[in-house]
């Protein structure tokens, strides 16, 4: 639970933001009723970051596309999030999470891969060390060549992650499986086939 201190500077914090996001939104976008809803959530997931700020900002319900290339600006809602607390978001950090149809809106699909890469590569570092020690290179070479195996098998599952702390399925003996009961089968409605001559 928070003191009484702590929810004045989180709710002062959420004015800050959504201040910040409004100057991005068209003004006959919140004449129309746009509004801006920004909280403080937290993340258990492994590697994640603890504190993290989730925006939605919801747009009126009609046929007016409110953003230029943004189809939920047109009776939807737009969702993102920050990977900091609330009280560091900083503007810089809410331009870097709207996209270019907000005004000053810097995401695109570059900067938030190079995001999630630097923040992969910057993990692996503080795991076994990012110094040029032969021993510390080896072992980043074995992380990259896992994580690499990993994202091979994400790409292979239709991008669904298993459990936590659990390996992919073995998408061949998956494949293999399937191959086989197509095998069973088709020797099963050959044999029902010989039956019925």
């Amino acid at each position: 639970m928070f003191s009484a201190n702590e929810n004045l500077m989180l709710r002062q914090h959420k004015r800050r933001i959504v201040q910040h996001i409004e100057s991005t939104i068209p003004e006959h976008a919140l004449d129309m009723g746009a509004s801006v809803m920004v909280m403080q959530t937290t993340c258990k997931t492994p590697g994640c970051v603890p504190l993290e700020t989730a925006i939605v900002i919801v747009f009126p319900r009609d046929k007016t596309q409110y953003i230029d290339d943004l189809p939920e600006s047109c009776g939807g809602s737009y969702k993102t999030k920050i990977l900091l607390p609330l009280s560091e978001v900083s503007l810089d950090d809410v331009l870097d999470a709207l996209p270019p149809g907000f005004k000053g809106g810097r995401k695109t699909w570059e900067n938030t891969c190079l995001t999630l890469r630097d923040h992969m590569l910057g993990r692996i570092g503080g795991i076994v060390g990012s110094g040029d020690d032969k021993a510390e290179v080896e072992e980043r070479k074995i992380l990259a060549e896992y994580l690499k195996s990993c994202l091979e098998d994400y790409i292979k599952n239709d991008c669904v992650a298993p459990e936590l702390g659990l390996p992919f399925p073995d998408i061949n003996r998956l494949n293999l499986s399937e191959e086989e009961s197509a095998k069973d089968e088709s020797q099963n409605q050959t044999r029902s086939g010989d039956k019925t001559l």
